[in-house]
Parts: structure tokens; C-alpha cells; sequence
């Protein structure tokens, strides 16, 4: 099936390509990004440098592809956005963040915290759904002892 794949003009071209690199500069300024990365042979642990000067590490186990691997660890490549880390030699790559928010445990214990946060977006979507007369009384019934994020 042919499909009808037309080339973007160099106009729209170049208005997607700022806006990926506006995303991607916002995204570097709060998200974690690796300045470094290498593996501890003697404790047993990657450890990852960020920019922000503080530094982790976790144990191979920890990912998928890297239990039980030898001389390959010690070959950490960090991607160019500073948020990924692959071993090429052991085709795995893992996202920075995801494996710092999984360290964390974040779905479980940010929304508890994170929920209170206040924004432009949250206040306006408040806004929008006050002018429709807001949510419907007894719609919305959490489960009992159960946190649902915002």
C-alpha cells in the first residue's frame, strides 16, 4: 500500500525543529542529565555523575541486560541528551530518568506530594471546568486508602 508521504516545506521544517530544541532545553533544565558515567568493579555499582553535581549508582541488577555482564559494564556510553545510558556491546539502553524514577519509587510516593503543586496549567484547567459548573458532586469517588495523583 503506497502511502502519500508529502515532504514538510522548509517553513514548517524549521518551526518543528524549534520547537523540539525549545523541548528538549526545557526538559535539560529539570530533568536529570549524566555529565558521566562508569562502572565501580569494586563495589559493584554504575555510577552516574549529573550535571547538577550530584552523583548515584545502582547495581547491574538493577536493569535489564546487565545481571550477570563482565567487562562490558565498564563501557557506559551517555546519549547526547544526557539522558540515556547504553552499553552497546550488550544492546541495552535505559532512560536516565525512568531508572531514577523508578529508584525512587516516584509513582507511589510523588503524587502525595506533587499533587499540591500549583501551576498556570492546573489553575487554568480549574478555570475552565469552574465555568462549566465544576465537577458533579459524588462523580469522582477515590478508593478507600488509595492516592491518586492530581
Amino acid at each position: 500500500m503506497a502511502r502519500n508521504w508529502k515532504p514538510a516545506s522548509d517553513e514548517a521544517f524549521a518551526l518543528q525543529n524549534a520547537a523540539a530544541v525549545r523541548e528538549a532545553r526545557e526538559a535539560g533544565s529539570v530533568e536529570p542529565r549524566a555529565e558521566r558515567a562508569w562502572y565501580d568493579a569494586a563495589r559493584g555499582l554504575v555510577q552516574v555523575k549529573l550535571r547538577s553535581g550530584f552523583v548515584f549508582g545502582f547495581a547491574p541488577e538493577a536493569v535489564e541486560g546487565l545481571a550477570g555482564a563482565g567487562r562490558e559494564l565498564s563501557a557506559p556510553r551517555i546519549s547526547p541528551s544526557g539522558d540515556g545510558l547504553h552499553w552497546d556491546d550488550l544492546d541495552v539502553h535505559v532512560s536516565l530518568t525512568g531508572l531514577m524514577a523508578e529508584a525512587l519509587n516516584l509513582r507511589e510516593w510523588a503524587p502525595r506530594y506533587l499533587g499540591g503543586l500549583k501551576s498556570e496549567a492546573k489553575a487554568a484547567a480549574a478555570r475552565r471546568n469552574g465555568a462549566k459548573g465544576g465537577r458533579p458532586r459524588g462523580s469522582v469517588r477515590p478508593a478507600a486508602g488509595r492516592v491518586h495523583a492530581a
